[in-house]
């Protein structure tokens, strides 16, 4: 787990000022010292610069970057693991190849001699990988399959920028930071940018699942390299399929215990870690090391679960406290987010891998199992709603959205004018209306005239669900929130507070084998009106018992609105007197939206939290230098 940065030259004419290039490159590889403590390496060219910060994980004294091979032709930086870098390194042997070293950064090079850059495609792991041919000039970029890891390119003037983080490019004084205003009414939307977009003109991210090939003199053009089947399998049964998973998890777990550090696990008590820590015990061969916070604030606090799963199962578990003062640790998280994400759950993320930190460099989570087995309870709602649909027809629910009160101060099941609103929609729009934090006539009302104009916050999200193959309604929206959701939001929040405390997070659920693997099962193995994660739970069933699977669960969630009436109210009225809310948003609207949010007659949350995480965005990152 690293930090990567490279300078790629987009003109096949003269080379450049290579004093002047590695300069450039040792700013941009510095700030990212937070993902690499342990050490830094570069590499200068005439037609590349690599920078590599190394978070030392495998082989602690030989595995540094940039590495290369024997007669120096080619050089590789990349920020990941490869779990299957033993099995490949074995075939690679078998070819003729050499290995100097034990790491998996040694089989980047030697792969891709021997199979180009077929070798992406046979990587089982997670990563953002620049591989350099010093001879030709071309470089190999790739992105692991789910995008857990970031990758981030610019143009600049004659070069190609690649980046873990955007940070890297702001420590080029001179580099543009022109706002989006498109970009921005997805970010007040969905609370990210989906799909390779960013905030910014001119950045963007190399999109899950794909690779390209950069030559000097030549356009940047992408390819997808891994997309998941969801071609059903008709002859697996419900239980011989909940027994291939259950081996499956073990074997995906197995290939995330091997590390020269401390390796541990959050454990927070729910579903997905509980399952996880237990394959830890069943295939480890030793005892476990678990991590958990427990908040001061009852509610939010999961901690007595974790400690009975730790008592029954004999995990080693340490529970931290932890107290949220987000008026005071906002500055943190707005050093952590050089692109804004506005997703609040940021911050009990942050002070659960500080917690980690603190005990482990490694942490094996229980991310994924959401997107990919159907957890989240806007699957059940969705499948509700789309029954009802059949049934009722489009006609009456439009009826009675248009005399039922929207009913912000009632109690949250009488709040029924957008589920009426929903029903009388085409499928997919709903869904997109249900899991946004702004709908498109709010976000156009907030901002100033002439900003986004005519913008369509849902456009990434419809293409998406448009040109996926899924075979139904249901297992789109999984396809959908896997390739836009995941990696806009829930694992660059994890990439961001994890790496911000130099740790590094491995997810067995997010591995692309049962990924792939749960895409082919019928979606009634994962969702019915009652329950998701079906396959899943009955996977766990003889580990952990029907009673702790039948458990309600919580996850990271904050008191936001009530924070917004009392420690961060001076952070919100900054926000609301600063140059970004007066530059892009009707300030006369926004104040009208305050008063109702601090009376209690309408609450504006995850509005107001945008703005504060923009706000602070700007004042930080966002001015030019």
């Amino acid at each position: 787990m690293c930090g990567i940065t490279a300078i790629l030259c987009r003109s096949s004419a003269a080379p450049p000022d290579l004093g002047t290039r590695r300069q450039m490159l040792e700013r941009m590889t510095r700030a990212l010292v937070h993902r690499g403590p342990d050490g830094e390496g570069l590499h200068v060219d005439r037609w590349a610069a690599l920078g590599h910060r190394r978070l030392a994980i495998l082989d602690l004294h030989t595995g540094d970057q940039p590495m290369w091979t024997a007669d120096r032709q080619l050089v590789v930086v990349f920020n990941g693991e490869i779990f299957n870098h033993k099995e490949l390194r074995s075939q690679l042997e078998d070819r003729g190849h050499v290995f100097e070293t034990r790491s998996d950064t040694e089989v980047l090079l030697h792969g891709f001699r021997e199979w180009g850059k077929a070798l992406i495609s046979r990587l089982v792991g997670f990563f953002a990988i620049v591989l350099h041919d010093t001879k030709s000039g071309a470089t190999l970029l790739a992105r692991d399959p789910l995008g857990k890891k970031p990758f981030f390119v610019a143009e600049h003037g004659d070069a190609l920028l690649i980046a873990s983080e955007v940070r890297s490019f702001f420590a080029l004084g001179d580099f543009r930071r022109d706002l989006d205003p498109e970009a921005l009414a997805e970010f007040l939307a969905l609370r990210y940018v989906p799909g390779s977009r960013t905030l910014l003109h001119g950045v963007r991210e190399l999109t899950p699942g794909h690779l390209a090939v950069h030559r000097p003199g030549e356009e940047l053009r992408e390819e997808r390299y891994f997309a998941c089947s969801w071609q059903v399998d008709p002859g697996l049964g419900f239980d011989g399929a909940a027994s291939t998973l259950r081996e499956l998890l073990d074997t995906c777990v197995r290939d995330r215990l091997e590390a020269d550090v401390p390796l541990g696990a959050f454990l927070s008590g729910g579903v997905d870690s509980s399952g996880v820590v237990h394959s830890m015990l069943q295939n480890g061969g030793g005892r476990v090391h678990a991590v958990n916070v427990g908040f001061d604030d009852g509610e939010h606090d999961e901690s007595e679960h974790a400690r009975a799963f730790a008592e029954k199962y004999g995990v080693d578990l340490v529970v931290e406290r932890c107290e949220a003062r987000p008026e005071e640790q906002i500055a943190a998280l707005t050093e952590i987010l050089d692109m804004p994400l506005a997703d609040d759950s940021l911050l009990p993320t942050w002070l659960v891998c500080r917690a980690a930190r603190r005990h482990v460099t490694v942490a094996i989570s229980g991310d994924g199992g959401d997107e990919v087995f159907a957890g989240y309870r806007r699957y059940r709602f969705d499948f509700v709603e789309n029954r009802a649909r059949r049934w009722v027809g489009q006609t009456l629910p439009r009826m009675a959205a248009m005399v039922v009160p929207k009913g912000d101060w009632l109690p949250q099941p009488l709040r029924m004018k957008r589920t009426f609103e929903n029903l009388a929609r085409d499928p997919a729009e709903a869904y997109f209306r249900s899991v946004s934090a702004l709908l498109p006539e709010e976000v156009a009302a907030v901002l100033a005239p002439g900003v986004a104009d005519g913008c369509d916050p849902f456009r990434e999200l419809r293409h998406v669900y448009e040109t996926s193959v899924a075979p139904d309604h249901a297992s789109r929206l999984l396809d959908l929130d896997q390739r836009t959701y995941l990696p806009g939001d829930i694992l660059a929040k994890v990439d961001r507070a994890s790496m911000a405390v130099s740790l590094e997070v491995r997810s067995p659920l997010l591995d692309r084998r049962i990924v792939d693997w749960a895409s082919r099962l019928p979606i009634a193995y994962k969702l019915d009106a009652r329950s998701g994660k079906k396959v899943l739970k009955k996977a766990l069933e003889p580990r952990l018992g029907k009673e702790w699977l039948a458990r309600k669960k919580q996850g990271f969630t904050t008191p936001l609105d009530r924070w917004l009436r009392g420690p961060l109210r001076e952070v919100l009225d900054a926000a609301l007197r600063g140059s970004f809310a007066q530059r892009y948003f009707d300030t006369k609207r926004l104040d009208v939206l305050a008063k109702e949010h601090e009376q209690g007659r309408r609450n504006h949350r995850t509005l107001f939290w945008s703005l504060i995480v923009l706000h602070q965005w700007n004042e930080r990152w966002g001015k030019q230098a």
